[in-house]
């Protein structure tokens, strides 16, 4: 197949897919349409790859014919938000689409004049072909997996009529949105696709019919049209000043005012959609939604198309202000937001912080807009999709088999779900320490700002405490899993929910220790498509930078030993262990239970600091609210006076 026609069908062949789910019933059926469309897109989209990395970057033009559609579904999208508002009688949804079905037409018809013709209309290039990747596989993935996941939630919701066919309706085509999205090279089929995104987010929060699902899509709503609004603004003013909606025209135009305005609105827009602070709340809100839901649109892809767009503009605003303002908001989001996920014992609202807090971390990079920094945010994007996508899969499992969400009801469940259990581990593990990719990313994005002065000391201070957080709310989650609790295995594993799972965690562990190949394949020429030089100089299986080395096999070989060692010197010890001391006489050295003040047998109880009082929401949420709107003031007016 021609390039060409490799991205007409990664667009549409998740839209014709989704179609072909509406008229399906059956869960074996839909697994009989799912995998051979979700193997199509992988193979795809690593011939996209392949094409790209020895071609050069791709340029497609579909016929003119299209505008007319693409405009036309503009406005009906509009219309459907007009009617939801409407409908839900949700003021903030209903003024916020009439101003954008007002400030469109303004914009296209007003300012643009009609219809301006962008060539090309889509570019690929490696950035784009690494998103494509993350949305085929991890988004495939996540696809197989909700085909065993959402009968079992059907089931417990005990649904006289199932509703899969609408719900993997919506799943599919947000695949297709997400593949024309990285692709559009023009602003207005950027726009389209960025709207389609929304829609499906709506859709799939509101799944379950709830009253909470629906509260909390009706604000995922509304969130992501105040991004859509900027985006609006931000095309007319591209236009009005620089006469060009082609995003690779606009980011070659030099740093003017005028021309980082409508990037800074870009910017804004990218911050809604990937939950930065003050916008955080959808995405904490999404996490009612089906548990692959979750993984798929907030945290392994759709929160991805933010951060894309940032880093996508980079090279438009380094050295400038704004980068500098981008890095600062970028560091303090990861910061706070690590900071209140030590506060929460919800396993998917720790998922949520930390996935904002990531992205944070990619936005930061793009501010501090280095060649290393670049290369930290684009490696960051592929190790958090596979780690996080897959301890959404985890915590999905284990919620469906113990009936909770709760980190204190995971206690001891490495003795009840073993494989769950090591999946789980190594995802966090993944997330957290060295010589895995995510720590890999935050290493050289430490590396970035360290050798920056000025603004930048904020920025590495952020940094550090964000990361110091970081190591206290995975650790804590972890100790709960691994603690001793009562109890034998009875894990169930449903093929397609664990098969996929573990291909997640095959990825993240392979990925770390490949970290070097990936990174000469993929980041690096990603970094030459977008006008920055060489981050990494590769030595042999090892990365040095101009400050320090990672020897990813040197760290995975020192991690084997120091936990595999330990356990062979424990193994030839012999004997029971000692009785757990239980502050107390011990009523005997096999039960968890102490002899107390009054001479009787007291159970132990025990459960995980969480520190409510320092981090918790009520305090932290409203500073940070203000903390980032202020940022976010002085982001855009420091751009516009200049």
């Amino acid at each position: 197949m021609s390039g060409e026609q490799l991205v007409s069908l990664l667009v549409l062949l998740p839209a014709a897919v989704a179609l072909g789910c509406l008229a399906v019933r059956n869960a074996a059926l839909q697994r009989v349409l799912l995998v051979p469309a979700v193997a199509a897109l992988v193979a795809a989209a690593a011939a996209l790859t392949w094409r790209v990395l020895e071609g050069g970057p791709l340029t497609y033009t579909p016929a003119a014919v299209w505008n007319a559609p693409v405009a036309v579904l503009e406005y009906v999208l509009i219309a459907y938000f007009l009617y939801v508002g409407v409908t839900s009688r949700d003021r903030l949804v209903l003024g916020l689409a009439g101003v954008l079905a007002v400030l469109l037409p303004v914009v296209q018809f007003g300012v643009i004049g009609g219809h301006a013709a962008v060539a090309p209309v889509f570019y690929v290039d490696v950035l784009a072909v690494v998103m494509c990747l993350v949305i085929s596989v991890v988004g495939g993935l996540i696809v197989l997996y909700a085909t065993d996941y959402m009968p079992a939630h059907e089931a417990h919701l005990k649904l006289a009529r199932t509703r899969q066919p609408q719900f993997f309706f919506w799943f599919v085509l947000f695949l297709g949105a997400m593949h024309g999205l990285v692709f559009a090279n023009s602003l207005l089929w950027l726009f389209l696709f960025w709207e389609v995104t929304t829609l499906c987010c709506y859709q799939l929060i509101s799944h379950d019919r709830t009253a909470e699902a629906r509260v909390n899509a009706l604000r995922a709503l509304w969130m992501n049209l105040i991004g859509s609004m900027a985006m609006a603004v931000g095309i007319g003013v591209a236009y009005s000043y620089t006469g060009t909606l082609s995003i690779q025209e606009l980011i070659a135009g030099g740093s003017a005012p005028l021309v980082l305005l409508p990037l800074a609105l870009f910017c804004l827009t990218g911050f809604t959609k990937a939950a930065q602070v003050p916008f955080q709340g959808w995405l904490l809100g999404a996490m009612v939604a089906p548990t692959p839901v979750s993984a798929l649109l907030h945290s392994s892809t759709m929160v991805k198309a933010g951060v894309y767009l940032v880093l996508r503009l980079a090279p438009g605003y380094a050295d400038t202000s704004l980068s500098l303002l981008v890095a600062v908001f970028g560091a303090f989001v990861f910061m706070v937001t690590s900071l209140l996920a030590i506060s929460q014992h919800i396993s998917k609202r720790v998922l949520a912080y930390s996935t904002i807090a990531n992205l944070g971390l990619i936005v930061c990079c793009a501010g501090i807009n280095t060649d290393l920094a670049v290369a930290a945010g684009i490696a960051l994007i592929i190790f958090h999709a596979v780690s996080k996508g897959m301890l959404f899969m985890a915590v999905g499992a284990v919620e469906q088999q113990i009936g909770s969400r709760d980190i204190e009801d995971m206690d001891g469940l490495a003795a009840r779900m073993p494989l769950l259990t090591v999946a789980a581990v190594i995802g966090m593990l993944s997330m957290l320490f060295l010589p895995f990719g995510v720590a890999f990313a935050k290493w050289a994005a430490l590396e970035a700002a360290g050798a920056l002065a000025g603004g930048y000391l904020a920025v590495v201070v952020f940094l550090a405490v964000g990361s110091a957080a970081t190591l206290v709310f995975w650790s804590k989650w972890l100790g709960r899993m691994l603690g001793e609790a009562p109890g034998t295995a009875d894990e169930r594993k449903p093929v397609f929910a664990y098969g996929t799972m573990l291909l997640l965690v095959a990825g993240a562990v392979g990925l770390s220790i490949f970290v070097a190949p990936l990174v000469t394949v993929l980041v690096q020429p990603a970094l030459s498509g977008m006008g920055y030089g060489q981050a990494f100089e590769p030595t042999g299986w090892h990365l040095r930078t101009a400050i320090g080395l990672f020897p990813p096999w040197a760290l995975f070989l020192a991690v084997a030993a120091a936990v595999l060692l330990p356990a062979l010197f424990a193994r030839g010890r012999g004997g029971d262990p000692d009785p757990v001391y239980l502050c107390g006489a011990n009523v005997d050295e096999r039960s968890l239970r102490f002899t107390g003040l009054a001479g009787e047998p007291v159970p132990v109880a025990s459960g995980g600091m969480y520190w409510t009082q320092m981090f918790g929401e009520k305090r932290l949420t409203p500073v940070s609210n203000w903390v980032g709107l202020l940022i976010l003031a002085a982001f855009l007016a420091g751009v516009i006076l200049g």
